[in-house]
């Protein structure tokens, strides 16, 4: 393993590390029972003090209660978030410990995840940038956009595309192994 992919992995590492609570605390969180987490005497009621922290602090209109209204994309991608990138970050944590480092396999599903997480981020970036400036200011779109999402978007965009060049580098082993065959 080269040193630039040890250090990618480590950043990959952290990343995959930081996203699980943010799934588990922020995005994850409306589908909870609300009983667990709304009411004041619930056992993760800190869960709505963290939601209404950050709405507060960002006026990010994708967790705004209503009536802000919710694009029709947004519930798929939550769906997403749980059926994909909770079960793939899990893994990705395990598998970026071990000594073994990435195999080809290990590439292919981070390079899929990459690729998914890349679209779903600029799709909300994209949203957010259409959002109306009397109810979400420039100074905070450039806090969501270049900061929050757009972190986001370029640890998805440097994983796609060093999950590619890692196959492609494989699939040319192959490839040349079968001509000197």
């Amino acid at each position: 393993m080269s040193s630039s992919k040890h250090w990618l992995d480590k950043v990959y590492l952290v990343y995959f590390l930081i996203h699980l609570p943010v799934l588990f605390c922020v995005d994850l969180v409306p589908l909870y029972p609300a009983s667990l987490w709304v009411p004041e005497s619930s056992p993760l009621h800190f869960l709505y003090n963290l939601r209404v922290y950050y709405i507060e602090t960002y006026n990010d209109q994708f967790f705004a209660p209503p009536p802000a209204p919710i694009p029709s994309f947004f519930p798929l991608f939550a769906f997403l978030e749980l059926v994909f990138h909770l079960p793939v970050s899990l893994w990705a944590v395990r598998a970026l410990v071990s000594r073994r480092g990435l195999d080809g396999r290990a590439e292919l599903l981070l390079f899929v995840y990459g690729v998914e997480t890349a679209l779903t981020t600029a799709t909300c970036m994209y949203e957010a940038y259409l959002w109306d400036p009397a109810v979400v200011t420039a100074e905070q779109k450039m806090v969501l956009l270049g900061g929050l999402y757009g972190g986001y978007f370029a640890v998805a965009a440097l994983l796609t595309a060093d999950m590619y060049v890692r196959l492609v580098k494989r699939l040319d082993a192959v490839d040349a192994r079968k001509k000197v065959q």
